[in-house]
């Protein structure tokens, strides 16, 4: 085989004038390479003809492989900046294997930015291993970056290490708890938050998006930021609660909010339980979503406190514990706590209707309880809230600084009723679409006087800034209420196909920043 040294030249100049250094590769050889090949001579020759390489010196054996790795590891980057974010991971990948070393070469002699691009590239490709290195070797060289740490631990999930994935990034939140954001208006900041998340259960983990490419996300236990508030108009000071961590590294200097995102009781029990003990003696801060009324938020606490509201039904729900009970005793505790069939089980702490399942006997119900993860279940009373045409209805609103904000009026053919049934349900009915826009316009049309005004009575009883419910009315005229706490997602998505609904999303939005800047104007007043 010759290699046309002309052609091969003009190679080698565009990544000499482009500042790229050959890199040290085949630090070992096998026998096999002991002695340069012709096409390792060629290779020299070109370099030579250059001027980077002395006629005299002798030839490496592997020096074409070795070029030849360095220009893929080149154009994978060249790709990567071209967003060609597929194509740039498959090649590096495929660098990866022809050198058949460690993956030093993916971070040599780059700066932790380089390594940054280069890591979310592979991470959004898909290609974990790869990731997993560069992530490792980004915070051997700064060690103390938040998001770093994050996207490290969503591989390690990725990868199927799930203990190590929590521990790891738990570990780091315990020693390294904060992390601040400053404002970027040329105005100047509107003002000073401290943020409160936390990381009991919570996993941060990988998802697919509609172009193939990855991403990572928190999953579970908090509501999420980036469709309420523009954070970056104000300086964030972000606290992680984890373990001790609030006691011992607490927040320093003042603030002019403090803003609890932790949603999920169940989830997050731990760190709303470290944030309560600290807000005892941290009480002049205005405050979004105190602790103690958020751990109140959990299933069967909501039972307990709505159910006995006339007009409002919420179904009767009770935790157990999993641990060291056979699935014939608990199906048999279920029972004899009034739990007939069917029956809603569900596993604590997840949302979304994961683990959500509607079982008819005691033989489904035992078999649901062997396969649940966890050490807890709700039991839930189903409770049949179909219409005469068959049809089932979910209504949610936002409770924001004790006014309600109507968010979805979802229908659909079958009891446990979600979004994602507008494009391929709903979307073929057109009055389905109509009384969604006539519910987000004006509920009390849909719904009636009376149970609206009953509805805004919620935000008092409850006593939390922000929070959403879910629910239907029975054929009686009673508010079925089928969930309640802050754990729910503000986002757009459902209005880029259903533009009706964008004015209320940004409703929503409104309110939100509206409270926040209202809560820190009251601080300054005082």
């Amino acid at each position: 085989m010759r290699l046309n040294t002309d052609y091969f030249q003009e190679f080698l100049l565009f990544i000499w004038f482009g500042n790229f250094y050959l890199m040290p590769l085949f630090k070992k050889q096998t026998e096999a390479d002991a002695a340069p090949n012709d096409l390792d001579e060629e290779v020299a020759s070109a370099f030579v003809a250059l001027g980077r390489r002395d006629q005299s010196a002798p030839v490496p054996a592997g020096l074409a492989k070795e070029t030849l790795v360095s220009l893929m590891f080149r154009h994978a980057e060249l790709l990567s900046q071209t967003m060609k974010k597929q194509e740039s991971a498959t090649l590096y990948e495929l660098a990866v294997q022809l050198a058949g070393y460690e993956n030093s070469a993916l971070s040599d002699g780059k700066s932790v930015e380089d390594l940054r691009s280069l890591g979310a590239t592979l991470m959004s490709a898909g290609r974990i291993q790869l990731a997993i290195k560069i992530y490792e070797q980004i915070i051997k060289q700064e060690p103390d970056d938040h998001d770093d740490h994050i996207r490290l631990s969503s591989l390690y999930y990725a990868e199927g290490r799930k203990e190590e994935a929590h521990g790891f990034l738990q570990s780091f939140f315990i020693e390294h708890p904060t992390s601040i954001e400053t404002s970027d208006r040329e105005e100047g900041s509107l003002g000073r938050i401290l943020r409160f998340s936390g990381f009991d259960k919570t996993q941060f983990k990988m998802a697919r998006r509609e172009n193939g490419s990855f991403r990572y996300y928190r999953s579970g236990g908090h509501f999420m930021l980036a469709h309420l508030l523009d954070s970056s108009s104000f300086d964030v000071h972000s606290f992680v609660v984890a373990g001790d961590n609030l006691s011992k590294k607490p927040p320093t200097g003042s603030h002019d909010l403090i803003l609890n995102t932790i949603a999920d009781a169940d989830t997050e029990f731990s760190s709303l339980k470290s944030l309560e003990k600290y807000l005892e003696t941290n009480t002049k801060t205005p405050l979004i979503n105190h602790p103690t009324r958020v751990l109140a938020t959990t299933r069967d606490n909501n039972y307990r406190t709505l159910n006995d509201i006339e007009g409002i039904r919420f179904p009767k729900t009770r935790r157990f514990n999993t641990t060291d009970i056979a699935p014939s005793d608990l199906a048999a505790q279920m029972e004899a706590n009034g739990f007939g069939y069917p029956l809603i089980v569900r596993e604590t702490g997840t949302h979304t209707a994961i683990s959500t399942a509607l079982v008819d006997d005691r033989e489904t119900l035992e078999a649901y309880i062997a396969a649940a993860g966890g050490d807890c279940l709700y039991a839930i009373e189903f409770i049949e809230s179909a219409s005469e045409q068959g049809h089932y209805s979910k209504m949610r609103f936002f409770a924001i600084d004790g006014d309600l904000y109507p968010v979805v009026h979802h229908i659909d053919e079958v009891w446990n009723v979600h979004g994602g049934n507008r494009k391929t349900f709903m979307a073929r009915h057109d009055w389905m679409l109509e009384k969604e826009q006539r519910f987000m316009a004006d509920p009390a049309s849909v719904i009636g006087d009376a149970q609206y005004q009953l509805l805004q009575t919620l935000p008092d009883i409850i006593g939390l800034d922000f929070f959403g419910f879910d629910f239907t009315l029975l054929a009686d005229g009673t508010v079925l209420i089928f969930e309640l706490n802050p754990a729910m997602r503000h986002g757009y998505s459902h209005a880029e196909n259903f533009p009706y609904l964008q004015p209320h999303l940004e409703a929503v939005e409104s309110a939100f920043k509206a409270m926040v800047r209202r809560k820190i104007a009251s601080g300054r007043q005082t």
